[in-house]
Formats: C-alpha cells, structure tokens, sequence
C-alpha cells in the first residue's frame, strides 16, 4: 500500500490593499522533521525567515503560486485566492495523494482528495509550512515594492491599512500595485502614475514597470535609480540566486522595434554602467560577487507597455 503524500496549503495577502495574493503547497519529509512550524502570523519576521530557509531545505517538495493585483481586480480575491492555491499545488512537481487547506474551503476545481481545516495552519505541520512560505515570499515582493514606491510604507506594512498607508493614500492617491477593486482605494485618483500619450513620463514610468517585471519574476530588488556621485546612474539593481544584476533600461515609443533602444547602450554607456557597479559593490562591502548586466526596453507605442528582457545583454570591457 503506497503511503499518504499530504500537501499543506496555505496563502497570504488576501487582506492587503496592495500586492499579490500569494499561496504555497508544501509536502515535507516524515524523516526529516521541523521544530517550530506554527501560524506564520504568531512567528517574528526573523523567525519566519530561518523556518523558511530550514523548510526549503529539508521539505520534499514546495510549490507557490501567485495572483497579482490586476487579476485580483478582474475578478475578487476569494476567487484570485483559489486560483493561487491551485498554482501552488500545481507547482509541486508531483501530485499529492490529499491535500490540506487552512480554513472553511477546500480549492475549487482541483481533482484531489482534500481535506479544510479551520486553524490548520497552527495544527499541520504541512499547512505551518505552506504558511510560513507563503507568507515570506509574499513579504519578500513588498520589500522590493517598496523600493519602487517608497512613498507608502510597502517594506514595514507589506501593503495592509495601516495610518501611515491611508494617509498616503488619501495625499498621493493609489500607484500601480494598489488593489483597485478594494475599499478605499477605488475612491483614489492615479495622480502621479499616468503615462498613456505623455512621452516625458517614459523614462521614469518604464523604469518602474521594469522594476514591477522583475519582482514579477522572482527578482529580489535592490536599489532603484542608483546614483554613484559623478559616477552617473544605473537604473535597477536587483539579485536573483546570488547574482548581482544591473538593469539599464531603455523606453521609447513609435518605433517598430527596440533595435534603436537597444543601440543607446553604447560602449561609453556600458563602461559607465560598469564603473557604477563597481562603486556598489564596494560600497555595500561585497566581494568576489557574480554581476551580470542586463537591458530591459519598453515599448509604449501600443495600449500596454511592451517589455523585452535581455539578461547578460553585454560584459564590459
């Protein structure tokens, strides 16, 4: 008789103003035990991040599934939760024989046997787990978030409605990864996020979509707009599995193509980008670290900006 696989599932960010719902699937590993799984809401953030690094370490398997704000939106967030978590356990890698889910519902549409419960995420194991994933990867976008929006406070309240962030709302109005469909932010202009026929918002709004493409994609953010004194600037600096990466990005409109972007970065521009990685690096105290230079072009001739990564799109000389 095969033995059960159970998957605990769990989300986090169903309550937020702003970001993704993020759910996570994790099966762990009955030889390999965890001491301290528990709710992730009652663990301190530092506690949270060494389970987290202990449960993906020794878990069988982890999925995580993620739902953006746009999606959120188009239909409710119960829903945008459900479709999270059957991302999560699709991402798994291999289908569990019963899957656990924290809460009053199981997941809609998913052909698994399945078991809600309520408080499961203070009493499985597995579910403690997906909790605590859920709820790291989820923290770990809004603090990126914040470097592009550093006006609302993203990296201390990871977008809930906290005093500070219902002030800037009020003051600001909403930005890009704010919930549109919830309360109070669909009563919120967009007053300093508009760029549709407005050519001299190009630059700096391409820089921020760029930077939303990246977090999108499993980028941690590191620095937006880095300026190296004299040194000039590098517009993005992000990190992905302890590479550095500095991101030039380039956006125009009315072209056919970003062949013409593309040919901005000039040698000059590379070198100067180089130069200012330099300067990073040794100023963040990091040694023999692994770079990579990248360009992102956007392209907002159409109804939705166009964006085209280029990873190690060049190495200086």
């Amino acid at each position: 008789m095969n033995p059960k696989i159970i998957a605990g599932v769990d989300e986090a960010g169903r309550g937020p103003l702003a970001g993704p719902v993020v759910a996570s699937a994790v099966i762990l590993d009955p030889n390999n035990g965890i001491e301290g799984l528990r709710d992730s809401k009652k663990l301190s953030e530092k506690r949270r991040k060494i389970l987290a690094i202990e449960i993906r370490a020794k878990a069988i398997a982890i999925g995580v599934g993620i739902v953006h704000e746009q999606d959120i939106d188009r239909s409710n967030i119960l829903q945008a939760t459900f479709e999270a978590m059957r991302r999560a356990v699709a991402d798994l890698g291999q289908v569990p024989t019963e899957v656990q889910v924290d809460g009053n519902f199981t997941i809609p549409e998913l052909l698994i046997n399945q078991i809600a419960i309520v408080g499961g995420d203070d009493k499985v194991a597995e579910i403690s787990a997906a909790s605590i994933i859920a709820k790291t990867t989820r923290d770990a976008m809004m603090i990126s978030y914040d470097i592009l929006f550093p006006d609302y406070g993203f990296k201390s309240h990871k977008g809930y409605g906290s005093a500070k962030h219902m002030e800037t709302l009020r003051e600001k109005g909403r930005c890009p990864i704010h919930r549109r469909s919830f309360r109070p932010v669909n009563s919120c202009k967009n007053q300093n996020y508009l760029y549709f026929g407005q050519p001299n918002h190009y630059g700096h709004m391409g820089e921020l979509i760029a930077g939303m493409f990246l977090i999108r994609n499993g980028y941690k953010l590191l620095d937006h707009s880095y300026h190296a004194s004299r040194g000039g600037e590098v517009d993005l600096i992000a990190t992905l599995q302890d590479e550095i990466i500095f991101i030039e990005v380039k956006s125009f409109a009315g072209q056919a193509d970003d062949t013409i972007a593309l040919e901005r970065v000039t040698p000059a521009k590379q070198k100067q980008i180089a130069r200012i990685a330099e300067i990073y690096l040794r100023y963040r105290e990091i040694e023999e670290a692994e770079c990579r230079f990248d360009i992102i072009t956007v392209n907002f001739s159409g109804p939705k900006p166009l964006i085209q990564h280029y990873p190690d799109a060049y190495l200086p000389i």
